[in-house]
């Protein structure tokens, strides 16, 4: 499997980890950071409500794909950018 697929479900479940504790801990009603951990919140409300059905459990299971992907998706761009970066910053020298 490819590095970055590790380091994008790592990310991705640090995310579900810390979007998690924020949403049920802290006031994030009418903020930024409610919109940030929405997709958190989607997936943890079948498990705090323990309504397990086929459809909650199609919706968790895209939630997690959909942040897997995206995970990837930015992981490539910053990769690729530092690379860039770097590659300048050495030519200068």
């Amino acid at each position: 499997m490819k590095k970055q697929y590790v380091e994008s479900a790592v990310l991705t479940v640090v995310y579900l980890i810390c979007s998690g504790i924020t949403v049920y801990y802290f006031n994030t009603s009418g903020t930024l950071l409610e919109f940030i951990t929405y997709p958190a919140k989607a997936f943890f409300e079948p498990i705090v409500n323990k309504e397990f059905s086929f459809r909650t459990t199609n919706l968790m299971l895209f939630i997690v794909y959909f942040l897997w992907s995206c995970n990837c998706v930015y992981l490539n761009l910053i990769k690729s950018t530092l690379k860039q970066l770097i590659s300048k910053a050495i030519k200068k020298i």
